[in-house]
């Protein structure tokens, strides 16, 4: 499995816990991480295959197939956009973004 997912969202240890399962249950995958103030920089810089984070922005959804919005502005919910189309879901699990990744890298 090869492929780029680039998580940007809320909160440091948030976003790095997710990184870190990412990088250890898909080591073909290349996962970055970013700070959300840098985003679409890096959207545009990396060219992910999926983008974790808390506020999609129109670089994120012009430029990015499969993104997940991980409960914005900390809502309990949040939503899935895979190639192009769209569900929100609520209390996301670890679980759930696994299934995602295993669907589109």
């Amino acid at each position: 499995m090869e492929g780029r997912i680039l998580v940007a969202n809320e909160l440091t240890s948030y976003r790095q816990t997710i990184a870190t399962v990412f990088r250890e249950l898909h080591p073909g995958v290349e996962v970055f991480e970013a700070d959300p103030d840098i985003l679409d920089g890096e959207v545009v810089r990396l060219g992910p295959d999926l983008v974790i984070c808390s506020r999609v922005t129109a670089v994120v959804r012009e430029r990015v197939a499969n993104w997940i919005e991980l409960y914005p502005e900390c809502k309990p919910f949040s939503t899935f956009c895979i190639e192009g189309e769209r569900r929100a879901m609520e209390d996301i699990q670890l679980s759930d973004l696994l299934s995602v990744c295993a669907r589109v890298l």
